[in-house]
């Protein structure tokens, strides 16, 4: 049987600890209980970043992560509200769980990966979820990688306007065009849609701009 402390390395979530664990056979489950290290006590601010060391409350959450082997792995996270003098009461922030969602960051690249190679439904069905979840996970996956790319910077834009009736009548679409994007993989293509559908920051970005096409 595996120690605390073996699940520990399995788990690999730094600065955490596994302190306890059940196995369902029967059930195909495991459970992790997970709480901070001794060496990983400092609590900050997740809005404005200063220590706090006034904790208002401790409590559990519980996500899913990637399975082990066959069994269907959840995490039983010990986590901190904490009082900030500037901010008032707030939920701290840790990095394996980006969202207030029941799910690991590991969990959710997972799902946003396979939604690039396979339809929402189809993942869907493989992962156990609805399909209305699978597209929310695939949604927060693309945020996460937009915000960590780096930006081109910005030499054509297309603007069209699409007519959906007499309710709603047009939507203006603003799109960034590169030669090299028309031409790639599935995977750039669904970015390179994601990314065209934001609008863009003309004031920030005229001067680049060389060319608009309309």
């Amino acid at each position: 049987m595996p120690t605390d402390n073996e699940f520990t390395k399995v788990l690999g979530w730094p600065g955490y600890r596994v302190y306890r664990h059940e196995i369902n056979e029967k059930n195909k489950t495991l459970k992790l209980w997970v709480r901070r290290k001794r060496g990983n006590r400092v609590l900050r601010c997740p809005t404005c970043g200063r220590r706090v060391d006034d904790v208002h409350e401790v409590y559990e959450r519980q996500v899913r992560d990637l399975p082990c082997f066959e069994f269907l792995t959840t995490v039983i996270v010990e986590l901190y509200r904490i009082r900030c003098p500037d901010c008032g009461v707030k939920a701290e922030k840790v990095e394996p769980l980006p969202s207030k969602a029941p799910y690991s960051k590991r969990f959710e690249d997972a799902v946003g990966q396979a939604c690039e190679s396979a339809a929402a439904r189809q993942v869907a069905r493989r992962m156990g979820l609805a399909e209305s979840t699978v597209r929310a996970i695939d949604l927060r996956y693309l945020e996460r990688w937009e915000a960590k790319r780096r930006n081109p910077v910005l030499r054509q834009m297309g603007v069209d306007e699409i007519y959906k009736g007499k309710k709603d009548k047009f939507l203006t679409w603003c799109a960034i065009w590169k030669a090299e994007s028309r031409c790639g993989s599935a995977r750039s293509e669904r970015r390179r849609r994601w990314t065209s559908s934001f609008a863009v920051s003309w004031s920030a970005a005229s001067e680049s701009v060389s060319r608009l096409c309309v």
